[in-house]
């Protein structure tokens, strides 16, 4: 798309780059088959039959901070298993769109149920990553151990706590703060032997995550 732009008398002609959305819905495009036509080209990867988001955007820490932003609801956190999606990536996006929230969510974004989550988090806990607010590596390393109940595999739980650990060089002692903050909390109990485990075997674990 061309823009002509005046200036002192004179026409200056720049080329201005459509911007590629995060996400592509049916509706944005000819005809119903073409999601699963880029899904097979490598361009996407469906969310369902009615969305996908783009595999350059998705290789990025902003790219996903912005797939993120325009499934979750407004006015959430992203935390839990969606936040760790944002920090560290992979090849699927979690099941469920993890938030921080006081509001009850009825409607499925994208095919993916929203899953919400009623905890204080403070505002040191909380980063904004573009348009997206989205829990610290520390506080969705937590979240990940004090929710494992819901995880179907725990054991991919403690791989992601790990693989947070590493990326983002933060310490068992940062996440044993936070959790001690929230004491009260059903499982804190749960994740500080969790943590108090991963510090005695050398902070920050790191012969675990290899």
């Amino acid at each position: 798309m061309t823009s002509t732009i005046a200036n002192a008398g004179t026409a200056r002609h720049t080329t201005v780059s459509p911007s590629v959305p995060p996400v592509l819905f049916t509706k944005d495009l000819p005809g119903p088959l073409s999601l699963s036509r880029l899904e097979t080209f490598g361009t996407i990867r469906k969310f369902d039959e009615s969305a996908g988001y783009w595999n350059e955007h998705a290789s990025t820490l902003y790219g996903r901070a912005m797939i993120v932003s325009t499934v979750a609801p407004f006015g959430t956190v992203a935390c839990a298993l969606t936040a760790a999606w944002v920090w560290l990536g992979g090849p699927d996006f979690p099941r469920t769109i993890d938030v921080i929230s006081t509001s009850h969510f009825r409607s499925t974004s994208a095919g993916r149920r929203i899953r919400v989550f009623r905890r204080v988090t403070s505002p040191e806990h909380i980063i904004r990553l573009g348009n997206l607010p989205v829990t610290t590596p520390q506080r969705t390393a937590c979240d990940l151990v004090m929710g494992m109940d819901d995880a179907p595999d725990p054991s991919a739980i403690n791989t992601l706590v790990c693989r947070l650990m590493t990326a983002y060089s933060f310490r068992a002692s940062e996440c044993l703060q936070i959790i001690k903050e929230h004491r009260h909390h059903k499982h804190a109990g749960r994740a500080r032997i969790f943590f108090e485990s991963l510090q005695r075997e050398s902070e920050p674990a790191l012969g675990q995550c290899a």
